[in-house]
């Protein structure tokens, strides 16, 4: 089991090379990553010209660890139930990666091995479904298991095992339906939206509750090959070396994010990024300050600051992305739980919470987040009450108060959208809904940390609205399915599919 969910947090988080991760996808694809100067290539990034090679390892990938999960599920029904339950849990996180990023897939067929090499594809809509199904069977799975049932020990490497661990994954499952639910529920469809609402109803009175901190893989990382934190491992330093990485200079933020923190008074962006220099234009000296890049530009900041030129703000060695080799790895963050909670309560999907009081711990969870070292394990916010980060947290309300992308209770701003014409702060303020601030702020808690969660939500919501890449293509839909699948099953493959087709709940844009 432990290698089962040390390879989805790989997956997940970005830490897996050549094409086979999420979150690397969805950190250009939401917004938050652009290319150096320094790197060639990233040229569907760039263009939104998607292909049936790019990234197609995410789907094999993801459907061999669903595999694991599998047969551990299996396996494990009558003999170890509190693994099987586990693992139902961890299959339904794999599918709905999976399903968020190519819609139809091979579900009920899937997982057959050999007994079916070309499996058919279920409608997107009815996974979610029983993606739900699934989750409450595993609840009923953990509270059913027998008192001689052989418990649950350190393979465990997200709760510890024990008790305590079972009810924490009955928590996280209570967790992932909410992100489910909200995610199908901004359609037009009158019977699904019904349904929502009606599991809406259910889940707010859910006997465990939910997540009470960042739901993190953490197995001793440990300082040695094959064996450090993976995004760590891929961006930071190999072991043992003292220069970092390639890719550790193929990345820059983007001009849109960096403005995002600095138009908003907030020093989150200390822990993120180093501090470049900006050039003066028409001279040859520049001045101190984070720079970044517009994905797509022609020639994107480098590192070299002879005469003057401007240098690219890489992520901050030792900051919240490359904390240590042995930080744990990232499933789901407790911001964006509570942000997702918020949203269900400001649009009366919930009706028995606080849309303010989870928006504004959505954000101070975050700050704790951000400024968490890399060998503090992930605890509550109660427990975190003078935890580093909670003093910038105060600040960053004081600072922004009437300010609509912060305060609560303002309901407009003069910082402008990413997609807006100039970047100076507006003479006439633009409104910001409840919803806007709360797709805002979990959009800058899920930089580079959980970018798939913040991608699906743009796709779904349409905000915030960052800028797009400098190409006339339009920001595409989701992913191609891959070549291997059109090689091996082309006949069960779902027709006119590209890059632009929506999947169900993406209605908005």
């Amino acid at each position: 089991m432990a290698n089962a969910l040390v390879t989805t947090a790989a997956i997940y988080t970005g830490g897996i090379s050549a094409g086979s991760n999420y979150n690397t996808y969805a950190s250009f694809a939401a917004g938050y990553w652009g290319k150096s100067g320094t790197v060639s290539g990233f040229s569907q990034e760039r263009t939104y010209t998607y292909s049936t090679t790019y990234y197609q390892a995410l789907w094999n990938n993801t459907y061999d660890n669903l595999n694991d999960y599998n047969l551990i599920q299996q396996q494990g029904a009558t003999t170890y139930p509190n693994h099987a339950a586990i693992a139902r849990i961890m299959k339904v996180y794999d599918f709905l990666l999976l399903v968020d990023e190519y819609g139809d897939i091979p579900y009920t067929s899937a997982l057959k091995g050999l007994g079916n090499t070309t499996p058919t594809y279920d409608k997107a809509a009815d996974i979610y479904k029983d993606l739900v199904v699934q989750l409450k069977g595993a609840v009923a799975d953990i509270n059913a298991a027998p008192a001689s049932a052989p418990v649950v020990g350190n393979e465990d490497v997200v709760f510890g095992g024990g008790a305590t661990g079972m009810l924490r994954w009955k928590r996280f499952a209570n967790s992932l339906r909410l992100r489910i639910l909200l995610r199908e529920s901004s359609t037009n469809d009158a019977a699904l939206n019904s349904y929502v609402a009606t599991e809406m109803a259910a889940l707010q009175t859910a006997a465990d509750g939910f997540i009470d901190r960042d739901v993190a893989v953490q197995p001793t990382y440990t300082a040695n090959t094959n064996q450090q934190n993976p995004f760590y491992d891929r961006y930071g330093f190999a072991a043992g070396a003292t220069r970092a990485q390639s890719e550790y200079s193929y990345i820059l933020p983007t001009n849109y994010i960096i403005r995002q923190y600095e138009s908003n008074s907030d020093n989150r962006i200390t822990q993120l990024y180093r501090v470049g220099q900006i050039n003066i234009p028409g001279t040859t000296t520049a001045k101190a300050g984070y720079a970044g890049t517009d994905l797509g530009e022609a020639v994107p900041p480098q590192f070299d600051p002879t005469d003057g030129a401007t240098v690219g703000s890489r992520f901050l060695q030792g900051g919240t992305f490359l904390r240590s080799a042995t930080a744990p790895t990232i499933l789901m963050l407790l911001s964006e739980h509570l942000f997702s909670k918020s949203e269900a309560e400001a649009r009366n999907l919930i009706t028995n919470g606080d849309a303010k009081q989870d928006y504004l711990d959505g954000i101070k969870a975050s700050f704790v987040t951000t400024y968490r070292d890399g060998n503090t394990v992930p605890t509550t916010l109660a427990a975190s009450a003078s935890a580093p980060g909670t003093t910038q947290y105060a600040a960053y309300l004081t600072a922004n108060a009437a300010n609509g992308l912060v305060d609560w209770d303002a309901a407009t701003t003069t910082v402008p959208e990413g997609t807006a014409a100039s970047t100076a702060p507006l003479t006439t303020p633009r409104a910001v809904s409840k919803t806007d601030k709360i797709l805002y702020q979990k959009y800058l808690a899920e930089n580079t940390i959980a970018s798939v969660e913040a991608w699906d939500d743009f796709r779904r919501t349409g905000q915030p609205k960052f800028k797009p890449a400098l190409t006339a293509n339009p920001i595409p839909k989701r992913l191609f399915y891959p070549q291997t699948e059109v090689s091996t099953n082309q006949a069960n493959i779902p027709a006119g599919v590209n890059q632009n087709t929506r999947i169900f709940w993406d209605v908005v844009d």
